[in-house]
């Protein structure tokens, strides 16, 4: 597979990783071009001991830590806030007219209520959940890309689910019937 055909597979997936761990198109766009900047740069040093998909899920993966590892430091020391500078993924179908009708907005509740409750996970637990819930990894493939074994994993996946059940229940209770446990 060359280089174009490599981007052209996993460009759309690996942006969608990238949106949903940043909630920003830009940042998105520009980490996403930095982590195939990486691939297409260190292609020979994939040696097929995994899957290219996972290999390049790897590098995305760390890319992303690394980068909001950064921000969080830079936010930290930074006297002027950034405020406003988020777009959220709900923002997108604001000037949609049918957000009127009662459905679309129980519907833009729910997803307000997961993006709220995402922002309590790790970054292993947000990742894990991604790839299982958004990408349909198998737990195994999910392992192999996180470096962890499936037991691991799983753990990941359930802690996520129950906190973030746990969160939208508190949060929310009006738009789900979540039992707490």
């Amino acid at each position: 597979m060359n280089k174009n055909e490599i981007i052209d597979k996993y460009y759309n997936k690996i942006y969608k990783l990238c949106l949903y761990n940043l909630n920003n198109d830009q940042e998105a766009e520009d980490l996403t071009q930095d982590i195939f900047f990486k691939v297409i740069k260190n292609i020979e040093s994939f040696h097929e001991q995994s899957q290219l998909y996972t290999w390049i899920y790897r590098i995305a993966i760390n890319t992303i830590i690394n980068y909001s590892r950064r921000k969080k430091i830079v936010k930290f020391f930074s006297l002027s806030s950034e405020s406003g500078s988020d777009m959220e993924l709900s923002d997108m179908s604001e000037n949609d007219p049918a957000r009127n009708n009662e459905n679309n907005e129980t519907e833009s509740l729910k997803l307000k209520a997961l993006q709220n409750s995402m922002k309590l996970l790790s970054a292993k637990e947000k990742t894990a959940f991604y790839l299982f819930c958004y990408d349909n990894l198998k737990q195994k493939e999910i392992a192999e890309i996180m470096k962890s074994s499936v037991s691991a994993v799983e753990s990941l996946i359930f802690k996520s689910k129950r906190k973030i059940k746990r969160e939208i229940a508190r949060t929310y209770p009006d738009i789900c019937q979540i039992k707490r446990s």
